[in-house]
């Protein structure tokens, strides 16, 4: 009787871990709606990297134009193209240019093209704390990664409830590193040029070019 008992307590254990918070749900459909009305965006960010038991801290700058799955990415001093195809990694310290195939792109990081709609599938969403700074109410969802072989532990993500924007991404891995991306600005729809996402291999004639 109590191995019958705590098998269906099991399974109702499994069940509700498997449902996702309704509240998290509408607020996450707003944003979505919000991201598919738009063509194309703009994100200037902040990226901090933690971790207390390495004693690493660190801030960086960075910017991101989205085009459906092209973007053009400059981060720490290097720039990134994507045509949906190759992505291009021009460093200009090294005078160097890595060329790799978007398909070959493994991992569990956030692809520059998903940071607005990666949240829709592959997680658990829970409703969490409520911050607010001065003026801004940012809602926090949290979100478990369902592949229990992720290295990822949880998401935060940080919602402007007035704007309804995402606002931050905190990601605490297993490890116990924790990366944090505040997104100090969006623009919806910005001007961009016909060769905004064109690799142009003349511009970097004395780089040293790498296929990967």
């Amino acid at each position: 009787m109590k191995k019958i008992l705590f098998i269906i307590s099991l399974f109702m254990f499994l069940t509700i871990r498997g449902q996702n918070d309704i509240k998290a749900e509408k607020l996450l459909n707003k944003i979505s709606e919000k991201i598919d009305n738009a063509k194309s965006y703009q994100i200037e960010f902040t990226y901090t990297l933690e971790n207390k038991l390495e004693g690493i801290n660190q801030d960086s700058e960075g910017s991101v134009i989205i085009n459906e799955d092209n973007y053009l990415l400059n981060f720490m001093g290097i720039k990134q193209i994507c045509d949906s195809k190759n992505i291009y990694t021009i460093i200009d310290e090294n005078e160097e240019v890595i060329i790799s195939s978007v398909e070959d792109e493994g991992g569990q990081t956030i692809k520059p093209s998903q940071l607005l709609k990666f949240y829709r599938k592959g997680y658990l969403l829970i409703w969490d704390k409520l911050e607010i700074n001065y003026n801004d109410r940012i809602q926090f969802i949290k979100l478990i990664p369902i592949d229990l072989n992720s290295e990822i532990s949880h998401l935060l993500l940080g919602v402007d409830i007035d704007e309804n924007n995402i606002s931050k991404l905190i990601e605490i891995g297993k490890n116990k590193t924790k990366t944090i991306l505040n997104v100090k600005k969006i623009i919806y729809n910005p001007e961009l040029n016909s060769n905004s996402f064109v690799f142009e291999k003349d511009d970097y004639k004395n780089y040293y070019i790498e296929n990967l």
